[in-house]
C-alpha cells in the first residue's frame, strides 16, 4: 500500500508539502469566469484546480430537497440545474489550466458522467462523500488506474474501510482519502479533525482535510495534526457567487493558508522524541549534572554537602546524586567539577556527555 501518491510531478504523502485543492464549482459561470477563477487559483498557490461533472437529470430525483444552509429548503434539482457547468465550460476550463501549468481534475455525480471525464483526459478522479459507498462506480473508476481523491463525510470507519478495500481490490493504490463534514457551511465544533489522524493510523494513506467551514481555522488546525492535503472552496473577485461562497476563500486568504503550512510543514518533525542537534550542543552546558562543591582529596568520603546539582551537564546525571554520596574519590576533585564516573569508580547506566 503506497504511503505516497504521484500527481503531475508532485508527491503526495507524509513528510511532503501539503497538496492543496481549490474547489471552484459553483463560483464561475462561463469561460471567462473559468480563466479568471483558474488565474487567480494559481496565484494564491494552488496545486490542483477541482470542479464538478454533473447532470441534474442523473444526480438526483426530482421531489429530494436540500436543507442546509448554503441553499435553504430547496428543490436539490433546481439548486443543481442552476449551478451544474455544461461541458463545454468544462472543456475550456480544463484546457486554460494546462495552459497555466496546474493540475485539473473533477468529481462526477453518476457513472454516466465517467465518459465525458475520460474525454477530458483527467490525470485524477475526486470522488465526492455523496458517492463514497457507491462501490460500483469506485471499481470503474479503479480501473482507469488514476489517483483517486475519495472523501468520507456521511461516512463510518467500516464504510470507508469497505470502499478502501474496494479499490485496492482492482489493483490500484493510488488513493487518497479526505476527512470532511457534509453540511454547508459546516460549524467548526462538528469537525472532530481526529478522525482525520485515525484514519490515516488505520489505512496508512496519503490523508487529508476537505473544509466546508467559513474561514480558514480549521484548515489549519488540520495542517497542524498532519494534513497531506487541503481542499478549499474557491471564489475570486468579479466571479459569479455561487451557492457555497460563504464558505469559500478568495484569494488572499487561500493564500495564507499556504503560507501557514510552508511554514508549520518543517516544525511537525517525524514524531520521534529525542534531542535536536542544536539541544544536542546545548545539553553539555544547559543541562544539569551532579558537581563536586569543594576541593576533595583521592580517598576523601564524599558527604551530602559535598555534592549538588546544578549546570553544566556533563557529570553524572541527578539520579546518581544519592549513591555518590559516601563513595571514596579515586583522585583529587577540584571545586565545582562536574562528577565523573571515574571520580568514584562506578559504572554509569549510560555514556555521559563530553565536556565542551
Amino acid at each position: 500500500m503506497s504511503r505516497t501518491v504521484e500527481l503531475d510531478g508532485f508527491t503526495i504523502g507524509t513528510g511532503r508539502e501539503v497538496y492543496f485543492m481549490a474547489e471552484v464549482a459553483g463560483n464561475f459561470a462561463g469561460e471567462a469566469e473559468a480563466e479568471r477563477i483558474v488565474d487567480s487559483a494559481v496565484r494564491a498557490g494552488a496545486n490542483a484546480v477541482k470542479f464538478q461533472t454533473l447532470d441534474p437529470e442523473t444526480i438526483t430525483t426530482r421531489d429530494n430537497r436540500f436543507d442546509m444552509g448554503s441553499v435553504g429548503q430547496r428543490s436539490q434539482y433546481e439548486v443543481f440545474a442552476e449551478n451544474c457547468t455544461p461541458p463545454s465550460v468544462q472543456r475550456h476550463l480544463v484546457e486554460h489550466c494546462r495552459t497555466r501549468g496546474v493540475t485539473v481534475f473533477s468529481a462526477p455525480s453518476h457513472i454516466r458522467d465517467l465518459e465525458l471525464m475520460e474525454k477530458l483526459d483527467m490525470p485524477a478522479y475526486k470522488i465526492g462523500s455523496d458517492l463514497a459507498t457507491h462501490i460500483p462506480l469506485l471499481e470503474i473508476v479503479a480501473d482507469t488506474g488514476k489517483p483517486i481523491f475519495l472523501s468520507t463525510g456521511m461516512c463510518t470507519l467500516q464504510e470507508v474501510r469497505e470502499s478502501v478495500e474496494a479499490i485496492l481490490a482492482r489493483g490500484n493504490d493510488k488513493l487518497l482519502l479526505f476527512h470532511c463534514v457534509s453540511n454547508y457551511p459546516a460549524r467548526p465544533e462538528e469537525q472532530n479533525l481526529r478522525a482525520m489522524v485515525a484514519m490515516k493510523a488505520a489505512f496508512g494513506l496519503p490523508t487529508g482535510f476537505s473544509d466546508h467551514t467559513v474561514g480558514i481555522g480549521c484548515s489549519r488546525a488540520a495542517v497542524a495534526l498532519g494534513a497531506d492535503m487541503i481542499e478549499r472552496h474557491y471564489w475570486c473577485e468579479g466571479n459569479t457567487e455561487g451557492s457555497d461562497r460563504a464558505l469559500s476563500s478568495d484569494e488572499a486568504e487561500f493564500r495564507r493558508l499556504v503560507s501557514y503550512a510552508r511554514h508549520v510543514l518543517p516544525a511537525l518533525g517525524d514524531g520521534i522524541k529525542r534531542p535536536t542537534p542544536a539541544e544536542e550542543r546545548n545539553m553539555r552546558t544547559n543541562k544539569v549534572s551532579v558537581v563536586v562543591m569543594r576541593d576533595v582529596k583521592a580517598g576523601e568520603i564524599l558527604g551530602e554537602a559535598d555534592v549538588d546539582v546544578r549546570r553544566p551537564g556533563y557529570g553524572l546525571p541527578p539520579k546518581y546524586l544519592p549513591r555518590v554520596v559516601g563513595m571514596r574519590a579515586t583522585r583529587d576533585i577540584p571545586a565545582e567539577t562536574p562528577l565523573e564516573a571515574d571520580h568514584v569508580g562506578i559504572v554509569p547506566d549510560e555514556p555521559q556527555r563530553e565536556a565542551p
